[in-house]
């Protein structure tokens, strides 16, 4: 791929309008200026003599979003009343770097804005992945945000602002209902088991709903519901998979961990594959660790793990396609 490089302005080149004014104001009567590759090189150059270091990696993000779609924000350009670029810095950067190929980039444009306002102003909050989904849809809970975000980073990915919104329409009524299927397992353990760590159980859940294993997941939590009740009688599988977080995570308590997040959906997986070929739970879960350290732990179930169906299956699985 051809690496994306600045189009510098000719010697004689000038920007349309003034950058230096007293006067706060936003320039064009309020409406959009057209900014070219060109003239952003030009002010970056010329009207930049006061900001941070720029971020090759905010640029690069910048930059693929424009490549998709150049989105007009409502966010101006703005500069002091020296000249200088206060806002949008990494933006005209990453426009810079763009085919100077007649295409130009509708920006308001504010000048006249205090020098010392980059050490009074309080900074803007950053949008996060979870504000790009609420903002698209406000049914949509932190819970289940969680959950489509663990969705993802099992299935090898990472949830961004651009991709958020897209996976969360594919994964939606899958996480629901999974989420739903849940709810009795969580009232019968009151707390004794995977507390910090309910959007891996969710997850696991929303996958197994478009592969048809609802009925298998909920025998499953059933069953280790049931070792943790004393009342009740155990299975070996539910006794042997309690023991076994116990003893490899401490107290059970996963904290935000991600490795360990992903150690649990591991060992889930696998007991899946148990109760599927045994739905009394007589086959203990049968992996063997012969010390406590997580991070060993997870290497090495990584061998035996990645050969069952269930974790190939569900760690790739699509709810458009089924498989």
């Amino acid at each position: 791929m051809k690496k994306s490089v600045k189009t510098p302005p000719k010697a004689d080149f000038s920007l349309p309008f003034n950058p230096v004014s007293l006067d706060y104001r936003t320039l064009n009567n309020g409406l959009p200026i057209s900014i070219t590759p060109v003239m952003a090189a030009y002010i970056l150059i010329n009207h930049n003599d006061d900001n941070r270091p720029i971020s090759k990696t905010q640029v690069g993000k910048i930059k693929k979003g424009i490549d998709e779609k150049f989105r007009k924000d409502g966010q101006p350009i703005t500069f002091n009343t020296e000249g200088n670029l206060t806002e949008k810095q990494h933006t005209l950067e990453a426009i810079s770097r763009m085919p100077n190929d007649g295409r130009s980039y509708p920006m308001l444009v504010v000048v006249g804005v205090e020098p010392d306002c980059f050490s009074t102003s309080i900074p803007a909050k950053t949008r996060t992945p979870k504000d790009e989904v609420q903002r698209k849809d406000k049914s949509c809970t932190a819970t289940e945000y969680s959950t489509v975000a663990c969705i993802v980073a099992r299935q090898s990915g990472k949830i961004t602002n651009n991709n958020a919104v897209s996976h969360w329409e594919l994964w939606k009524n899958s996480i629901r209902s999974g989420i739903r299927s849940c709810d009795e397992f969580w009232n019968a353990t009151n707390g004794q088991v995977f507390t910090q760590i309910k959007s891996t159980v969710h997850a696991f859940a929303a996958i197994a709903q478009i592969d048809y294993k609802e009925g298998y997941v909920r025998m499953l939590l059933d069953q280790i519901a049931d070792h943790l009740n004393p009342d009740e009688t155990s299975t070996p599988l539910a006794a042997s998979l309690y023991s076994f977080f116990i003893n490899h995570t401490g107290d059970g308590d996963f904290g935000h961990n991600k490795q360990k997040e992903k150690f649990l959906f591991k060992v889930l997986c696998v007991a899946l594959d148990r109760i599927i070929a045994n739905p009394d739970g007589d086959d203990e879960l049968g992996l063997i660790v012969d010390h406590v350290d997580i991070e060993d732990s997870e290497k090495m179930l990584l061998s035996e793990v990645d050969k069952t169906e269930t974790y190939k299956k569900y760690t790739t699985i699509n709810p458009m396609t089924k498989r």
